[in-house]
């Protein structure tokens, strides 16, 4: 038998090795939320400028095309507890804040042009924003979210809530997308068509 023909003949069990990778991805996680757990209380560290301007890259043109702005944000791992500053930065796309302590993202209620949100690995007991037009991408994966109220946004085409409590009612409905399909078969994580709804195993 020739070589392509084992090649031709070879089947990788990929389902096997994504749920290795996700069990492997879970236990790090519980050990992150351990460790914050443990800890005495956070003292209070709010996003500063100076954390801003390591974290802002790519310069693109504004809404309007007359300015141009940095539209991509990573603040992970840096023990914040409060976002208020976002608040300025109205034209961010893209925005990373997973790994630290928030306990509220109603900051990002002013990025109206947000595409892609991840924020993983805090203390969120809700994933609840105003309504963001173009948001397409989220992930609230590892936090202590126990429903899905406030996650309404028309063009949301994946969610992630993987690892947060195990308090999902059957029959939960998401006011975004279509027929319920997991990706990977990943309890808590969705892809999204863009009408009607879909429901949160």
């Amino acid at each position: 038998m020739s070589d392509e023909d084992d090649l031709e003949d070879f089947e990788p069990d990929l389902d096997g090795l994504e749920r290795e990778d996700d069990e492997k991805e879970t236990e790090e996680w519980e050990d992150y939320r351990k460790e914050g757990e443990d800890s005495e209380e956070w003292m209070s560290t709010p996003l500063t400028e100076d954390v801003m301007k390591e974290g802002l890259s790519v310069l693109c043109k504004t809404g309007n095309g007359l300015a141009h702005a940095y539209v991509k944000l990573e603040v992970k791992d840096r023990d914040l507890t409060d976002i208020h500053l976002l608040r300025s930065y109205i034209h961010l796309r893209y925005v990373d804040v997973s790994k630290n302590h928030l306990t509220d993202l109603s900051p990002l209620n002013y990025l109206t042009h947000l595409l892609w949100l991840k924020a993983d690995g805090n203390r969120l007991r809700s994933a609840r924003l105003n309504e963001l037009p173009y948001l397409q991408i989220a992930s609230f994966a590892y936090n202590q979210i126990t429903d899905t109220e406030g996650i309404s946004h028309p063009r949301l085409a994946s969610l992630d809530l993987k690892g947060d409590q195990r308090c999902w009612l059957q029959d939960r409905r998401l006011p975004v997308g279509g027929a319920h399909t997991p990706s990977s078969g990943d309890r808590g994580r969705f892809l999204l068509p863009q009408t009607g709804f879909i429901t949160a195993l």
